[in-house]
């Protein structure tokens, strides 16, 4: 009984360390996209905002 608990942590704990693992690269795959890309929008509409005057039509 006790050495079906042991298999069982350990089995439990590759895969909460796969799925953390997965979930980690996703996030700072995200963050490494985000960023520079939230950046360089702002940049634009400041540029590009500052630049001419708003008209509606």
């Amino acid at each position: 009984m006790i050495l079906v608990f042991v298999a069982l942590c350990i089995g439990g704990g590759i895969i909460l360390s796969a799925v953390l693992g997965l979930l980690s690269g996703l996030l700072w795959l995200a963050i490494k996209i985000l960023i520079p890309l939230a950046i360089a929008i702002w940049l634009v509409r400041a540029i590009t905002g500052k630049g001419r005057s708003r008209r509606y039509y």
